[in-house]
């Protein structure tokens, strides 16, 4: 197994995103752009001759703010750099990837043509695992299964695929790590470039941007600078740390709850399936204004929000349904549940991993709905699952969450920089797909709800007036 890796070893890969390295990156270097552009000034007002009193500590002042500006600006640009050479390595490791995944698609294919995995644990094994154990067992009933297999006609081309997968696991593993670690080492160097303050006694500071009438004055001037923000960003929002297991409601709920608080009620579809273009336009028309606020807080064009809202209300399958579904998973899990069959092979509509069961009248995986909300989705409390729960089914936060998830979306692909008035309808239609399709948006099934989103999009703007 030397030079070898599994998909387990590798598949946080699939959560790793490039463009939003990237996005990262550009935000680095849009703040050392910033600094570097007071420095100019900086130097001009440092060499200006005047005598006072006070001209000697105004000078020195003066020129220690310089170089404190420059020092920070050194620091923004090495991160910058990190950032940078990380995603371009980050794509390469996530090619490796795909090519292993290819690989181990064509090995299970292969091995399904020599039996179905009976036990629990062989059903939850990747491809390579279960090929390396065809002629061991995991459980009793897979050694009666295997007692009859005959894998020497597949044994070479399964070897082949098995090897081939694995080595591009290790491919990705190796590249990511390396890649990581001179990254992480920049960043360290970065941030040691950047100045500490402290404060004396470890009294709060005074917060001067709000006492300071001139310097607001100032900012309100600076925002039309195009180096305050990044072209195609929303709002500015406070940055949180992550939420644990003992912080039920995360800032991000908390945020979402104040917002909807004082917005107009809003039509649900929980018993009623919504079935007819008639039955779309009329919860669009009585939602408008949530989904307009929702799309506003995202920096998102309410166009969009209102069309996969079409999109997602539609169907004939309610809120009701989604409850089962998530309940019926849960007992699949469940140790005590349907075992030995696994949430992935229940048949129907059923089958499917728990934390990928929609709720919502726009429906959402319930793990991305748990990271829009700052949520760890692996990590997640049975208390923390069931409000994540009720906040993706009361159909006004679903409404701020479904944006804020396309707002994800657009931040993590090349359309991260389109400001939300010039986004035109061949990258809205992207973004649909994608949030249908996810890594798999290109394939035929989510580039048909990227057109159906096309042709829905002036009924969607129609019922928003």
């Amino acid at each position: 197994m030397s030079g070898l890796s599994h998909r387990k070893d590798v598949q946080f890969l699939e959560e790793c995103n490039p463009a939003l390295v990237e996005r990262n990156a550009a935000e680095f270097k849009r703040l050392r752009d910033l600094l570097v552009e007071v420095e100019d000034p900086a130097r001009r007002a440092e060499g200006a001759e005047w005598h006072s009193d006070g001209s000697h500590t105004y000078t020195a002042r003066l020129s220690e703010a310089r170089q404190l500006v420059q020092h920070i600006a050194e620091g923004y640009d090495k991160a910058a750099g990190a950032l940078h050479a990380y995603a371009a390595a980050l794509t390469t490791a996530k090619s490796h990837y795909a090519n292993g995944k290819g690989s181990e698609r064509k090995l299970a294919a292969l091995i399904a043509t020599k039996g179905t995995a009976i036990t629990r644990t062989a059903q939850e094994a990747e491809p390579m695992c279960q090929w390396e154990d065809m002629r061991a067992t995991t459980g009793f009933l897979d050694g009666l299964a295997e007692l009859t297999m005959d894998v020497d006609d597949i044994r070479d081309e399964a070897d082949r695929l098995h090897d081939d997968a694995g080595g591009n696991f290790q491919l990705a593993k190796t590249t990511e790590q390396e890649a990581r670690g001179v990254c992480v080492h920049a960043l360290k160097q970065a941030y040691e470039l950047l100045p500490e303050f402290r404060l004396k006694g470890g009294a709060g500071g005074v917060d001067l941007y709000a006492a300071m009438a001139d310097m607001r004055r100032e900012a309100a001037e600076a925002r039309a600078n195009p180096l305050t923000h990044l072209p195609g960003s929303g709002p500015k929002k406070d940055t949180t740390g992550p939420v644990g297991p003992d912080t039920p409601i995360s800032p991000q709920l908390r945020d979402i709850r104040m917002r909807v608080a004082g917005l107009p009620d809003a039509a649900d579809n929980y018993w009623v399936p919504l079935v007819t273009d008639g039955m779309h336009a009329d919860w669009i028309s009585q939602n408008k204004e949530v989904l307009r606020a929702a799309a506003k807080n995202a920096g998102l064009p309410e166009e969009l929000v209102a069309g996969v809202a079409w999109q997602e209300i539609g169907g004939y399958q309610p809120g009701l349904l989604d409850d089962v579904t998530g309940t019926i998973r849960e007992q699949a899990a469940a140790p005590w549940g349907l075992s030995p069959v696994t949430p992935e092979n229940l048949p129907w509509r059923l089958g499917g991993k728990l934390d990928e069961t929609s709720y919502g009248p726009i429906a959402i995986q319930l793990r991305r709905g748990a990271e829009v909300l700052g949520y760890d989705p692996a990590h997640l409390t049975d208390h923390q699952r069931t409000l994540v729960e009720e906040a993706l089914q009361d159909p006004k936060q679903n409404a701020f969450i479904a944006a804020g998830f396309l707002a994800q979306i657009k931040a993590e692909s090349g359309l991260a920089d389109v400001p939300a008035d010039q986004m035109t309808e061949a990258q809205m239609r992207e973004i649909a797909a994608r949030y249908n399709g996810g890594p798999y948006w290109d394939l035929p099934k989510a580039q048909g709800y990227g057109d159906r989103f096309v042709g829905n999009l002036a009924q969607a703007k129609d019922a928003m007036r």
